[in-house]
């Protein structure tokens, strides 16, 4: 229920995100043993999730905080690493003005561990003083594979580096500025989540609703028979959103 994300928002924000709704801490893990990108991929990721004892548990999250801090890390695989540093001199340009705690790491990928096809991108993340994370990330690829050496055709045609930088920087300013504890890719998940609680009461804050978001909450009514009130806020513009869990239940059960 969540958007194409690149790993470190997977990382950083989708798995807090579960474990605000009562996964286990302990053994939620996600590890990159290497990177791909489009379109012949070749990456290869280990998702680790423990078992949720008997249902999640109903939350109240509505305090987004102020943001505190951005983290974010660039990579690149088959291109040389000075993709990186120009998106990270790009985005720091937009970013470090505004909040001065900004730090942006590299992850460049070589050889085996550097998928087939080459491209590179960038991801940050804004935590806040309550412990929210809002994050937007992109990725640029090449057309042409492994064994291809002119790419120059394909270079004309993707969006510079610099450019890259800049606009992932605002988009993330962006989702800031909608408000709300989870970033428009994350509202699906949110809202997922909160309908699989038990029969209790939960209730969440969004930004403005995507339209993905919206699609959500039509297939959750649609299949689990979860509705949400909705509670518009036009001093925030954030809305709140609440709703009675459909009780479901981990049936799980190790056979001695």
């Amino acid at each position: 229920m969540i958007q194409r994300t690149h790993l470190l928002i997977l990382s950083a924000t989708t798995l807090p995100i579960l474990k605000q709704f009562g996964v286990p801490a302990e053994g939620l893990e996600l590890k990159i043993e290497s990177r791909g990108v489009a379109l012949k991929g070749g990456g290869v990721v280990v998702l680790s999730v423990p078992m949720v004892p008997n249902s999640l548990k109903a939350t109240k999250w509505v305090d987004e905080g102020l943001v505190k801090r951005i983290r974010g890390v660039s990579f690149s695989t088959r291109v040389s690493v000075q993709f990186e540093n120009t998106m990270i001199h790009a985005a720091r340009g937009i970013l470090n003005p505004l909040l001065s705690d900004v730090h942006i790491f590299t992850d460049h990928k070589a050889g085996a561990q550097a998928g087939i096809s080459p491209g590179y991108g960038i991801s940050l993340v804004a935590e806040t003083t309550s412990g929210c994370v809002i994050s937007a990330d992109t990725a640029v690829s090449y057309a042409r594979g492994e064994g291809d050496t002119d790419l120059d055709d394909d270079r004309k045609d993707l969006i510079p580096a610099e450019k890259v930088g800049e606009q992932i920087a605002s988009a993330l300013l962006g989702e800031i500025k909608q408000g709300g504890v989870v970033d428009s890719t994350h509202q699906g998940l949110l809202f997922l989540l909160c309908a699989l609680c038990p029969k209790d009461v939960s209730e969440v804050c969004v930004g403005k609703l995507s339209p993905y978001g919206i699609a959500a909450l039509r297939h959750i009514r649609d299949f689990l028979g979860v509705k949400f009130v909705m509670k518009p806020d036009a001093s925030t513009g954030t809305v709140s959103l609440v709703c009675l869990g459909s009780g479901f239940q981990n049936l799980f059960r190790k056979v001695s």
